[in-house]
Protein backbone atom coordinates (compact mmCIF):
# COMPACT_ATOMS: atom_id res chain seq x y z
CA UNK A 1 0.00 0.00 0.00
CA UNK A 2 1.57 3.32 -1.10
CA UNK A 3 0.18 6.64 -1.81
CA UNK A 4 1.15 7.55 -5.51
CA UNK A 5 3.46 10.63 -6.27
CA UNK A 6 3.46 13.04 -9.44
CA UNK A 7 6.43 14.58 -9.29
CA UNK A 8 7.40 17.56 -11.75
CA UNK A 9 10.59 16.47 -13.48
CA UNK A 10 13.05 18.37 -15.43
CA UNK A 11 15.06 16.39 -17.73
CA UNK A 12 16.70 18.90 -19.26
CA UNK A 13 18.08 20.26 -15.88
CA UNK A 14 19.22 16.22 -15.97
CA UNK A 15 21.19 17.00 -18.79
CA UNK A 16 22.23 20.66 -17.46
CA UNK A 17 23.89 18.84 -14.40
CA UNK A 18 25.96 15.85 -16.73
CA UNK A 19 27.08 19.24 -18.95
CA UNK A 20 28.28 21.04 -16.23
CA UNK A 21 30.57 18.49 -14.44
CA UNK A 22 27.98 15.65 -13.18
CA UNK A 23 27.98 13.24 -15.50
CA UNK A 24 28.67 10.10 -13.81
CA UNK A 25 25.24 11.14 -11.48
CA UNK A 26 23.47 8.32 -13.52
CA UNK A 27 25.67 5.37 -11.92
CA UNK A 28 24.57 6.50 -8.22
CA UNK A 29 22.32 3.48 -6.85
CA UNK A 30 21.47 5.56 -3.73
CA UNK A 31 23.68 3.36 -1.31
CA UNK A 32 24.21 6.60 0.89
CA UNK A 33 27.67 6.08 1.14
CA UNK A 34 28.41 9.41 0.29
CA UNK A 35 26.20 11.29 3.08
CA UNK A 36 27.89 8.87 5.69
CA UNK A 37 31.28 9.72 5.18
CA UNK A 38 30.98 13.18 4.56
CA UNK A 39 32.65 15.51 7.38
CA UNK A 40 30.51 18.60 6.74
CA UNK A 41 27.04 17.87 6.54
CA UNK A 42 24.84 18.86 9.39
CA UNK A 43 23.30 16.42 11.78
CA UNK A 44 19.20 15.39 11.01
CA UNK A 45 20.27 17.45 7.41
CA UNK A 46 22.58 14.92 5.43
CA UNK A 47 24.43 15.33 2.18
CA UNK A 48 24.70 14.46 -0.67
CA UNK A 49 22.78 11.86 -1.00
CA UNK A 50 19.37 13.67 -1.27
CA UNK A 51 20.87 16.02 -4.02
CA UNK A 52 21.80 12.94 -6.14
CA UNK A 53 18.15 11.58 -5.60
CA UNK A 54 16.85 14.64 -7.11
CA UNK A 55 19.25 15.63 -9.50
CA UNK A 56 19.08 11.85 -10.97
CA UNK A 57 15.07 12.38 -11.25
CA UNK A 58 15.42 16.56 -12.31
CA UNK A 59 13.85 17.91 -9.20
CA UNK A 60 15.00 21.34 -10.09
CA UNK A 61 13.06 23.34 -7.83
CA UNK A 62 14.62 21.51 -4.79
CA UNK A 63 18.05 21.81 -6.01
CA UNK A 64 18.09 25.06 -7.02
CA UNK A 65 16.72 26.90 -3.83
CA UNK A 66 18.81 24.67 -1.34
CA UNK A 67 21.36 25.58 0.54
CA UNK A 68 23.19 22.26 0.68
CA UNK A 69 25.13 22.70 -2.13
CA UNK A 70 27.07 25.58 -0.94
CA UNK A 71 27.72 24.02 2.66
CA UNK A 72 29.57 21.45 0.53
CA UNK A 73 33.30 22.73 -0.05
CA UNK A 74 34.63 19.61 -2.58
CA UNK A 75 36.67 18.04 -0.45
CA UNK A 76 35.57 14.68 -2.38
CA UNK A 77 35.78 12.61 0.78
CA UNK A 78 32.11 11.19 -0.93
CA UNK A 79 33.71 10.46 -4.13
CA UNK A 80 36.44 8.82 -3.29
CA UNK A 81 34.54 6.60 -1.53
CA UNK A 82 31.75 5.99 -3.48
CA UNK A 83 31.27 2.34 -4.33
CA UNK A 84 30.29 3.14 -8.11
CA UNK A 85 32.53 5.65 -8.92
CA UNK A 86 29.18 7.98 -9.27
CA UNK A 87 31.49 11.49 -7.64
CA UNK A 88 28.63 12.83 -5.49
CA UNK A 89 31.13 16.31 -4.87
CA UNK A 90 31.34 16.61 -8.72
CA UNK A 91 27.49 16.51 -9.13
CA UNK A 92 27.57 18.87 -6.12
CA UNK A 93 30.03 20.98 -7.77
CA UNK A 94 27.48 21.08 -11.19
CA UNK A 95 24.54 22.04 -9.12
CA UNK A 96 26.05 25.19 -7.93
CA UNK A 97 26.95 25.98 -11.20
CA UNK A 98 23.29 25.56 -11.96
CA UNK A 99 22.39 27.38 -9.43
CA UNK A 100 24.12 30.26 -10.50
CA UNK A 101 22.76 29.95 -14.04
CA UNK A 102 19.30 29.93 -12.44
CA UNK A 103 19.49 32.89 -9.72
CA UNK A 104 21.89 35.19 -12.19
CA UNK A 105 20.67 38.54 -12.80
CA UNK A 106 20.64 39.22 -16.01
CA UNK A 107 19.69 35.70 -16.64
CA UNK A 108 21.71 35.65 -19.93
CA UNK A 109 25.04 36.45 -18.66
CA UNK A 110 24.92 33.63 -16.02
CA UNK A 111 24.51 30.84 -19.08
CA UNK A 112 27.10 33.03 -20.95
CA UNK A 113 29.35 32.38 -18.45
CA UNK A 114 29.54 28.64 -18.65
CA UNK A 115 30.89 28.00 -21.68
CA UNK A 116 34.37 29.35 -22.77
CA UNK A 117 32.21 30.21 -26.40
CA UNK A 118 30.11 32.28 -24.13
CA UNK A 119 32.96 33.78 -22.21
CA UNK A 120 34.84 34.63 -24.66
CA UNK A 121 31.75 36.70 -26.73
CA UNK A 122 32.00 38.50 -22.81
CA UNK A 123 35.54 39.18 -23.31
CA UNK A 124 35.05 40.98 -26.38
CA UNK A 125 33.16 43.84 -24.81
CA UNK A 126 36.09 44.83 -22.16
CA UNK A 127 38.38 44.52 -25.53
CA UNK A 128 36.77 46.57 -27.18
CA UNK A 129 35.75 49.22 -24.64
CA UNK A 130 39.59 49.60 -23.14
CA UNK A 131 40.39 49.61 -26.52
CA UNK A 132 38.08 52.66 -27.76
CA UNK A 133 38.95 54.87 -24.52
CA UNK A 134 42.40 54.29 -24.97
CA UNK A 135 42.43 55.48 -28.61
CA UNK A 136 40.05 58.08 -27.77
CA UNK A 137 42.04 60.26 -25.06
CA UNK A 138 44.85 59.87 -27.38
CA UNK A 139 43.21 60.92 -30.23
CA UNK A 140 43.22 57.97 -32.23
CA UNK A 141 46.95 57.88 -32.35
CA UNK A 142 49.68 55.92 -29.92
CA UNK A 143 52.02 58.50 -29.55
CA UNK A 144 52.87 57.28 -25.84
CA UNK A 145 55.09 54.92 -27.66
CA UNK A 146 57.03 56.99 -29.15
CA UNK A 147 58.06 58.65 -25.17
CA UNK A 148 61.46 57.82 -23.39
CA UNK A 149 60.35 57.24 -20.31
CA UNK A 150 57.34 53.92 -20.14
CA UNK A 151 54.46 55.16 -17.26
CA UNK A 152 51.20 53.80 -17.56
CA UNK A 153 49.20 56.73 -16.16
CA UNK A 154 48.85 59.00 -17.81
CA UNK A 155 51.21 58.36 -20.65
CA UNK A 156 48.52 55.30 -21.97
CA UNK A 157 45.59 55.86 -19.92
CA UNK A 158 45.00 58.20 -16.66
CA UNK A 159 43.64 57.34 -13.48
CA UNK A 160 40.39 58.98 -13.67
CA UNK A 161 39.90 57.88 -16.57
CA UNK A 162 40.10 54.04 -15.60
CA UNK A 163 37.98 54.86 -12.60
CA UNK A 164 35.17 55.80 -15.23
CA UNK A 165 35.16 53.04 -16.94
CA UNK A 166 35.90 50.43 -13.49
CA UNK A 167 33.85 51.42 -10.99
CA UNK A 168 29.97 51.42 -13.18
CA UNK A 169 31.42 47.73 -14.04
CA UNK A 170 32.35 46.81 -10.32
CA UNK A 171 28.94 48.33 -9.13
CA UNK A 172 27.35 46.39 -11.76
CA UNK A 173 28.72 42.84 -10.36
CA UNK A 174 28.01 43.90 -6.83
CA UNK A 175 24.38 45.19 -7.98
CA UNK A 176 23.74 42.01 -9.97
CA UNK A 177 25.03 40.19 -7.10
CA UNK A 178 22.95 41.78 -4.80
CA UNK A 179 19.98 40.94 -6.73
CA UNK A 180 21.17 37.13 -7.56
CA UNK A 181 21.56 36.83 -3.40
CA UNK A 182 17.68 38.25 -2.93
CA UNK A 183 16.91 35.70 -5.30
CA UNK A 184 18.51 32.39 -3.33
CA UNK A 185 17.07 33.79 -0.28
CA UNK A 186 14.12 34.01 -1.72
CA UNK A 187 14.29 29.78 -2.16
CA UNK A 188 16.25 29.42 1.08
CA UNK A 189 13.46 31.39 3.07
CA UNK A 190 10.84 28.83 1.95
CA UNK A 191 12.73 26.17 2.27
CA UNK A 192 14.40 26.14 5.29
CA UNK A 193 12.12 28.83 7.85
CA UNK A 194 13.96 30.02 10.71
CA UNK A 195 13.50 27.83 14.17
CA UNK A 196 14.46 28.20 17.88
CA UNK A 197 17.98 27.08 17.02
CA UNK A 198 18.58 29.48 14.74
CA UNK A 199 21.23 32.39 15.25
CA UNK A 200 20.85 36.06 15.25
CA UNK A 201 21.37 37.55 12.62
CA UNK A 202 24.52 39.63 13.48
CA UNK A 203 25.87 36.54 15.30
CA UNK A 204 25.53 34.43 12.14
CA UNK A 205 27.29 37.33 10.24
CA UNK A 206 30.05 37.27 12.65
CA UNK A 207 30.21 33.65 12.85
CA UNK A 208 30.45 33.36 8.94
CA UNK A 209 33.20 36.29 8.68
CA UNK A 210 35.59 33.78 10.91
CA UNK A 211 34.57 30.78 8.93
CA UNK A 212 35.70 32.45 5.99
CA UNK A 213 38.99 34.36 7.15
CA UNK A 214 40.00 31.22 9.04
CA UNK A 215 39.28 28.89 6.41
CA UNK A 216 37.94 26.26 8.63
CA UNK A 217 35.74 24.34 6.77
CA UNK A 218 38.44 23.47 4.58
CA UNK A 219 40.49 21.66 7.31
CA UNK A 220 37.87 19.81 8.21
CA UNK A 221 37.71 18.05 4.97
CA UNK A 222 39.70 14.05 4.54
CA UNK A 223 40.66 14.05 1.08
CA UNK A 224 41.26 16.98 -0.17
CA UNK A 225 41.94 19.60 3.23
CA UNK A 226 45.48 20.73 1.96
CA UNK A 227 43.17 22.84 -0.74
CA UNK A 228 42.66 25.65 2.10
CA UNK A 229 46.72 26.68 1.57
CA UNK A 230 45.77 27.61 -2.08
CA UNK A 231 42.53 28.86 -1.38
CA UNK A 232 43.61 31.46 1.61
CA UNK A 233 46.94 32.55 -0.33
CA UNK A 234 44.70 33.75 -3.09
CA UNK A 235 41.86 34.72 -0.78
CA UNK A 236 44.14 36.93 1.14
CA UNK A 237 46.28 38.23 -2.10
CA UNK A 238 42.96 39.36 -3.38
CA UNK A 239 42.89 41.85 -0.14
CA UNK A 240 46.52 42.69 -0.63
CA UNK A 241 45.90 43.70 -4.07
CA UNK A 242 42.61 46.07 -3.34
CA UNK A 243 44.91 47.57 -0.45
CA UNK A 244 47.51 48.69 -2.99
CA UNK A 245 45.09 49.68 -5.47
CA UNK A 246 43.33 52.19 -2.98
CA UNK A 247 46.71 52.67 -1.76
CA UNK A 248 47.87 54.02 -5.72
CA UNK A 249 44.78 56.09 -6.51
CA UNK A 250 44.68 57.87 -2.64
CA UNK A 251 48.45 59.40 -3.51
CA UNK A 252 47.16 60.61 -7.19
CA UNK A 253 44.28 61.80 -5.40
CA UNK A 254 46.65 63.52 -2.56
CA UNK A 255 49.07 65.05 -5.17
CA UNK A 256 46.30 66.12 -7.50
CA UNK A 257 44.35 68.12 -4.54
CA UNK A 258 47.54 69.48 -2.93
CA UNK A 259 48.81 70.41 -6.76
CA UNK A 260 51.84 69.41 -5.81
CA UNK A 261 54.32 66.12 -4.80
CA UNK A 262 53.08 65.80 -0.94
CA UNK A 263 53.56 61.83 -1.17
CA UNK A 264 55.47 59.76 -3.64
CA UNK A 265 54.63 59.93 -6.88
CA UNK A 266 53.64 56.86 -9.02
CA UNK A 267 54.99 54.69 -10.32
CA UNK A 268 55.86 53.98 -6.68
CA UNK A 269 59.54 52.85 -5.93
CA UNK A 270 60.31 48.82 -5.74
CA UNK A 271 60.82 49.28 -1.43
CA UNK A 272 57.79 51.87 -0.92
CA UNK A 273 55.69 49.76 1.46
CA UNK A 274 52.42 50.05 -0.65
CA UNK A 275 54.61 48.76 -3.74
CA UNK A 276 55.90 45.72 -1.01
CA UNK A 277 51.96 44.61 0.01
CA UNK A 278 51.26 44.41 -3.54
CA UNK A 279 54.25 42.31 -4.86
CA UNK A 280 54.02 40.26 -1.63
CA UNK A 281 50.55 39.52 -2.75
CA UNK A 282 51.58 39.03 -6.51
CA UNK A 283 53.68 36.50 -5.45
CA UNK A 284 51.18 34.97 -3.10
CA UNK A 285 48.65 35.06 -5.88
CA UNK A 286 50.91 32.98 -8.15
CA UNK A 287 51.96 30.27 -5.95
CA UNK A 288 48.00 30.06 -4.94
CA UNK A 289 46.58 29.91 -8.82
CA UNK A 290 49.90 27.52 -9.51
CA UNK A 291 48.64 25.30 -6.45
CA UNK A 292 45.25 25.49 -7.67
CA UNK A 293 46.25 24.79 -11.41
CA UNK A 294 48.63 22.09 -10.64
CA UNK A 295 46.25 20.47 -8.51
CA UNK A 296 43.61 20.43 -11.34
CA UNK A 297 45.91 19.04 -13.77
CA UNK A 298 47.51 16.29 -12.05
CA UNK A 299 45.19 14.98 -9.30
CA UNK A 300 42.54 12.56 -9.22
CA UNK A 301 41.52 13.32 -6.33
CA UNK A 302 40.42 16.75 -6.94
CA UNK A 303 37.30 15.92 -9.12
CA UNK A 304 35.98 17.14 -12.70
CA UNK A 305 37.12 20.31 -13.69
CA UNK A 306 34.58 22.08 -16.36
CA UNK A 307 35.03 24.65 -18.17
CA UNK A 308 33.29 27.16 -16.06
CA UNK A 309 35.95 26.12 -13.69
CA UNK A 310 39.05 26.80 -15.88
CA UNK A 311 37.39 30.36 -17.46
CA UNK A 312 37.60 31.47 -13.79
CA UNK A 313 41.51 29.98 -13.09
CA UNK A 314 42.60 30.93 -16.17
CA UNK A 315 41.61 34.53 -15.54
CA UNK A 316 42.96 34.61 -12.48
CA UNK A 317 46.18 33.45 -13.67
CA UNK A 318 45.91 36.24 -16.31
CA UNK A 319 45.49 38.91 -14.06
CA UNK A 320 48.10 38.01 -12.07
CA UNK A 321 50.63 37.32 -14.87
CA UNK A 322 49.91 39.96 -16.66
CA UNK A 323 49.98 42.25 -13.48
CA UNK A 324 53.61 40.80 -12.72
CA UNK A 325 54.66 41.58 -16.43
CA UNK A 326 53.35 44.85 -16.80
CA UNK A 327 55.34 45.83 -14.02
CA UNK A 328 58.80 43.78 -14.66
CA UNK A 329 58.59 45.09 -18.48
CA UNK A 330 57.73 49.03 -18.01
CA UNK A 331 61.22 48.59 -15.83
CA UNK A 332 63.17 46.96 -18.38
CA UNK A 333 61.83 49.59 -20.61
CA UNK A 334 60.09 47.56 -22.85
CA UNK A 335 56.96 48.89 -25.11
CA UNK A 336 55.78 45.86 -24.80
CA UNK A 337 54.51 46.71 -21.16
CA UNK A 338 51.57 48.67 -22.82
CA UNK A 339 50.16 45.94 -24.55
CA UNK A 340 50.30 43.71 -21.34
CA UNK A 341 48.97 46.78 -19.10
CA UNK A 342 46.03 46.68 -21.55
CA UNK A 343 45.43 43.05 -21.33
CA UNK A 344 46.14 43.13 -17.47
CA UNK A 345 42.96 45.97 -17.59
CA UNK A 346 40.66 43.97 -19.89
CA UNK A 347 40.82 40.38 -17.86
CA UNK A 348 40.36 42.87 -14.56
CA UNK A 349 37.36 44.43 -16.16
CA UNK A 350 36.06 40.81 -16.99
CA UNK A 351 36.77 39.81 -12.66
CA UNK A 352 34.70 42.47 -11.75
CA UNK A 353 32.01 43.05 -14.36
CA UNK A 354 30.64 39.36 -14.54
CA UNK A 355 32.17 38.27 -10.65
CA UNK A 356 28.58 37.21 -9.50
CA UNK A 357 27.85 35.01 -12.99
CA UNK A 358 31.25 33.28 -13.13
CA UNK A 359 32.74 31.22 -10.34
CA UNK A 360 33.49 34.27 -8.52
CA UNK A 361 29.97 34.29 -7.36
CA UNK A 362 30.46 31.85 -4.83
CA UNK A 363 31.67 34.31 -2.94
CA UNK A 364 28.05 36.11 -2.88
CA UNK A 365 26.27 33.05 -2.79
CA UNK A 366 28.64 30.32 -0.74
CA UNK A 367 28.80 33.36 2.09
CA UNK A 368 25.20 34.21 2.10
CA UNK A 369 24.25 30.17 2.43
CA UNK A 370 26.57 30.28 5.12
CA UNK A 371 24.85 32.78 7.18
CA UNK A 372 21.93 31.39 6.30
CA UNK A 373 22.50 28.47 7.47
CA UNK A 374 23.16 29.69 11.22
CA UNK A 375 20.08 32.01 11.35
CA UNK A 376 17.67 29.69 10.14
CA UNK A 377 19.10 26.72 12.48
CA UNK A 378 17.86 24.28 9.78
CA UNK A 379 16.43 21.97 11.92
CA UNK A 380 15.06 20.24 9.49
CA UNK A 381 16.07 19.03 6.15
CA UNK A 382 13.97 19.35 3.29
CA UNK A 383 15.49 16.35 1.36
CA UNK A 384 14.64 13.63 4.24
CA UNK A 385 10.91 15.03 3.79
CA UNK A 386 11.33 15.34 0.10
CA UNK A 387 7.76 12.63 -0.46
CA UNK A 388 5.85 14.10 2.81
CA UNK A 389 6.35 17.83 1.27
CA UNK A 390 5.33 16.49 -2.42
CA UNK A 391 1.99 14.41 -1.01
CA UNK A 392 1.33 17.33 0.91
CA UNK A 393 1.36 19.62 -2.41
CA UNK A 394 -0.95 16.70 -4.46
CA UNK A 395 -4.73 17.48 -4.76
CA UNK A 396 -6.71 14.68 -2.95
CA UNK A 397 -7.95 12.98 -6.52
CA UNK A 398 -4.22 11.80 -6.78
CA UNK A 399 -3.06 10.35 -3.94
CA UNK A 400 -5.01 6.91 -4.84
CA UNK A 401 -4.04 3.42 -2.99
CA UNK A 402 -1.73 1.33 -5.09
Amino acid sequence: MSDRVILDADLKFVQGVIKAGGQDLKKCYQCSTCTVVCPLTPEGTPFPRKEMINAQWGIKDKLITSMDPWLCFHCNDCSEQCPREAKPGDVMAAIRNMIIANVAVPSFLGKLTQSIGGSLLLLLFPIILLGAVILGINGGELAFLDKPVIVFHPNMISIPVIEIVFIPAFFFGIITGLLGIKRLINGLSKNYPKTEDGEPLVSALIGTVKDVLSHSKFRECGVNANRNVAHMLLFYSFIGLLITTAGVTSIYYINKIAGATVVTPTPLPFFHPIKIIGNVSALAASIGILLILGRRLFSEKIGQTVAFDWIFILNIALIVATGILAQTSRVAGSQVAYFIYYCHLVFVFFLFAYMPHSKFGHMFYRATALVYARYSGREKSVGMNFLEGKQQELPEETKEVA
